[in-house]
């Protein structure tokens, strides 16, 4: 087999690249906080705070209440967007959990993810079936962090804001917002 001066350049810079990369790349994620931009009349969460664990970890505490039965009257679904300088200035990612009717959301990325955060709440558990509707009442977070496994290697380092957004279907009303805020950083360990 023949090899081309391009394929040869490009196996040495491949070679040199994986050698330099000494050990195995850590992705940390730091929360940073919460704001509620509207919905008070749907969700109270002005007890959940951000607190720092330990040296390296942040974790989010408190209570919050869902005042409405959510169901397919809603949908629901989250963007993100990342600011690579911290300056506030975010641009939206093309990385998003797409709004969905409410039960959907539940029964797809709720019951798919549920095991990083039922551990640290007591919201409830969602069977394969679903949950339909999700019931209002008080939620409590005790010492939540995300296990930074699941953050994808190839998503980049820096200030990320995820935008919940809960709709009215037939209107498209926006109903409940708010801002969650994470610093991503990655190292080599």
């Amino acid at each position: 087999m023949k090899t081309t001066p391009t394929l040869t350049v490009l196996s040495v810079v491949i070679f040199y690249t994986l050698g330099s990369c000494s050990g195995v790349l850590k992705v940390i994620l730091e929360f940073d906080r919460w704001d509620m931009v509207n919905g008070t009349d749907v969700f109270s969460m002005e007890s959940i705070r951000v607190r720092k664990f330990n040296r390296t970890m942040s974790v989010l505490n408190g209570t919050g209440a869902l005042l409405i039965d959510l169901d397919d009257t809603y949908e629901y679904g989250f963007s993100f967007a990342r600011s690579a300088l911290g300056n506030s200035q975010y641009q939206a990612y093309p990385m998003k959990l797409a709004s969905r009717p409410m039960c959907e959301f539940i029964r797809t990325y709720y019951r798919e993810y549920q095991h990083l955060f039922l551990k640290f709440t007591n919201l409830p558990h969602v069977p394969d079936d679903g949950l339909c509707p999700f019931p209002k009442g008080k939620y409590w977070v005790k010492d939540a962090y995300i296990d930074s496994s699941v953050i994808p290697i190839v998503v980049p380092e820096g200030f990320w804001k995820a935008t919940p957004e809960l709709r009215v279907i037939k209107t498209g009303e926006l109903i409940a917002t708010g801002s969650f805020y994470v610093k991503i950083i990655k190292e080599y360990v």
